[in-house]
C-alpha cells in the first residue's frame, strides 16, 4: 500500500464534480460494476434522498490518481432512546457492488479500505452495513479474503437476505424459448393469440417525446395495482416519482434507459422501467393493468423483452432482488444477496451484532402501519404457496 492515501469527500459540490473521474474508473473496473454504481445514479439518488445523511465517499489514491471509490454515507437510526450510527453504501436499492476499483489494484484497494474501516469504527463507534451485495461480486470475494488480516480489530456478520433471479441469455431467441417447458411455451402462444384476436396489441420502447406522459401512466398503473391489495406503493411518495423522472432523463441521454410498454388498444397495459448497462438488462420496476390478467399480460411483456435483449446481444437479463414466483417462470438461476455488518471487535461483539440486527429490523417494520403490514403478510403467504406449488425453496 505504498504511496496510497484515502481522501474522504463530504461536500455535495465535490461529489457532483467527480463525474469524469468516476466514468474513467468505471471503464477500467471490468465486470464488477453495475448501473447502480454509476455517478449518475448515485449523485441523483443523493440529491433526492440525501437529506438527514452525511456524505462519506472514499477516494483511494496513489500519487494523486484515483484507483478506487467506495461511495459511503453516514446515517443514523433511532428507535425511542436507542440510536445506531452507521456507514452505508449510497443508493443501494436493488444491487450493490460496494465500490469501484481498477482490476490490477483491487487487492491493495480492499486492504486500504479495511484499514480505514478498522480505524473509523474504533474511533467513532460506527457500524459498517453493506446490503444487497451479490454473492458473486469480486469486491465481496476480496473482502472475505482480506478480513482475516483484520480479525483482531473487526467483527463481521454475513448473512443471505434474499435472492435475485437472472437469465443467462443465449445467442438466439429460439434457443432460449426451447429451454422453457412445452406447457409454458403453449400457454404463452395461446395467451398472445387470444389477446391479439380481441385487441390491437403493440410493444414499443418509450421515446424522448413521449417520456413524460408515459411516466405518468406508469406511476398511475403501478399505484393502482398496489392500492388494490391495500398497500400504499412506492409512488405514494412524490420524491420517488421525481427521482424516476430525473434518472429516466439522464439515462435516456446516455443510452442506458430501457422503458418499454405493451399497449392494448392504444392504452398502457404493461410497462417495464429498466436499464441497459454493460451488456446487461436490469428489470427495475414493472406495472401491470389487472384488467388484462387473464391474458397474462405481464408474462407476454416479459417475453417480448427477453427476445429483444437477446437480439441486441446482451449477456444477462437481471430480474433483481426478490424471489417472487413469477420470476422463476423464466429461469432457474438466482444469485444470493448478502448483508455484511462490520463492527469494532470487543468481548461483546456477538451481542452488539445481534442488537444491530434487531434494531434495523424494527426500524424497517416501523415504516409500515399495522394494517399495511398485515396485507404485505398476506401477499408473502400467497407467494409462499405459489413457490411451493412450483417446487421452489422459500428464502428465509
Amino acid at each position: 500500500m505504498s504511496n496510497m492515501t484515502i481522501r474522504v469527500v463530504t461536500e455535495a459540490k465535490e461529489f457532483e464534480s467527480l463525474g469524469e473521474v468516476w466514468d474513467e474508473l468505471s471503464q477500467n473496473s471490468g465486470h464488477d460494476t453495475s448501473v447502480y454504481l454509476t455517478h449518475e445514479w448515485l449523485w441523483t439518488w443523493w440529491r433526492h434522498f440525501g437529506e438527514g445523511k452525511k456524505l462519506n465517499i472514499l477516494l483511494i489514491e496513489r500519487e494523486r490518481q484515483v484507483i478506487g471509490i467506495v461511495p459511503l454515507m453516514r446515517t443514523e437510526y433511532r428507535l425511542g432512546l436507542l440510536r445506531l450510527r452507521a456507514l452505508e453504501t449510497i443508493g443501494s436499492v436493488n444491487y450493490n457492488c460496494v465500490g469501484l476499483t481498477q482490476s490490477e489494484n483491487r487487492e491493495e484497494v480492499i486492504a486500504a479500505f479495511l484499514a480505514y474501516m478498522a480505524e473509523e469504527l474504533a474511533n467513532n463507534g460506527l457500524v459498517l452495513r453493506l446490503t444487497l451485495v451479490p454473492e458473486d461480486s469480486e469486491f465481496l470475494a476480496l473482502l472475505r479474503k482480506n478480513i482475516p488480516s483484520f480479525a483482531d480489530n473487526l467483527a463481521v456478520q454475513e448473512k443471505a437476505t434474499t435472492v435475485a433471479p437472472y437469465i443467462a441469455l443465449p445467442a438466439t431467441w429460439d434457443e432460449y424459448f426451447r429451454s422453457l417447458s412445452g406447457n409454458r411455451r403453449w400457454i404463452l402462444r395461446r395467451r398472445l393469440r387470444a389477446l391479439e384476436e380481441a385487441h390491437v396489441v403493440d410493444f414499443q420502447e418509450c421515446t424522448v417525446d413521449a417520456l413524460d406522459a408515459r411516466l405518468n401512466e406508469f406511476f398511475d398503473l403501478h399505484q393502482k395495482r398496489w392500492q388494490s391489495v391495500n398497500v400504499k406503493g412506492v409512488f405514494a411518495d412524490p420524491r420517488n416519482k421525481e427521482f424516476y423522472r430525473d434518472i429516466a432523463t439522464q439515462f435516456l441521454e446516455r443510452g442506458w434507459l430501457h422503458f418499454s410498454c405493451l399497449t392494448v388498444d392504444g392504452e398502457m397495459a404493461s410497462a417495464e422501467y429498466g436499464f441497459v448497462y454493460g451488456r446487461k438488462f436490469y428489470a427495475a420496476t414493472a406495472a401491470r393493468d389487472p384488467r388484462y390478467s387473464k391474458y397474462s399480460v405481464g408474462h407476454l411483456h416479459c417475453m417480448f423483452l427477453i427476445r429483444e435483449t437477446i437480439e441486441k446481444g446482451l449477456r444477462e437479463y437481471d430480474l433483481l432482488r426478490g424471489d417472487e414466483p413469477y420470476k422463476f417462470y423464466w429461469t432457474k438461476l438466482a444469485r444470493r444477496y448478502m448483508q455484511i455488518t462490520i463492527i469494532r471487535r470487543s468481548p461483546c461483539s456477538r451481542l452488539r451484532l445481534g442488537f444491530v440486527s434487531a434494531l434495523l429490523r424494527l426500524h424497517e417494520l416501523r415504516q409500515y402501519g399495522l394494517r399495511e403490514m398485515y396485507y404485505l403478510y398476506l401477499i408473502k403467504r400467497r407467494e409462499k404457496r405459489d413457490k411451493k406449488r412450483m417446487g421452489l425453496k422459500t428464502q428465509r
